[in-house]
């Protein structure tokens, strides 16, 4: 399998494209952090990773949030040791809403800005370390 002794985050993992992507990946043998607001939804698929002979593992992620995205770090740190594949997919597009600019609620416009732009860096900036420490990786932008 191509991806056998290699861990991978998948950002939004819980549904659509990101569970798409972390039960691709858990088939070719890595083991898959599902990093997922959502804790029902990430908890589901880490379930059906597993019960499909893959090895994957559930972190409560608000990347919008550096401190989340730092904890995030953490418990890959600790769980898996490193990580060398990161999938920033995690976007808010479902229920996106089409308003004015002059007329949008703020705390919406702010928050949907602070997942779909500033998540991916958040995320990446927490993460590149440990995979530096394994001698690189690949970081890949989504959605």
């Amino acid at each position: 399998m191509r991806f056998d002794n290699k861990a991978a985050i998948v950002t939004g993992a819980g549904q659509g494209i990101g569970e798409a992507y972390a039960k691709a990946l858990a088939a070719e043998g890595a083991t898959v952090v599902v990093a997922e607001l959502n804790e029902a939804q990430g908890r589901r698929v880490v379930d059906e990773i597993q019960g499909a002979g893959g090895k994957s593992l559930f972190v409560k992620t608000d990347v919008s949030s550096s401190d989340s995205c730092q904890a995030l770090a953490a418990t890959v740190k600790q769980a898996l040791g490193g990580v060398d594949y990161l999938v920033n997919n995690v976007a808010i597009f479902a229920g996106m809403r089409f308003e004015s600019l002059t007329t949008v609620d703020l705390d919406y416009y702010f928050k949907f800005f602070a997942v779909n732009l500033h998540g991916a860096l958040l995320v990446t900036r927490a993460i590149l370390p440990l995979m530096e420490a394994r001698g690189g990786g690949m970081i890949l932008r989504a959605g």
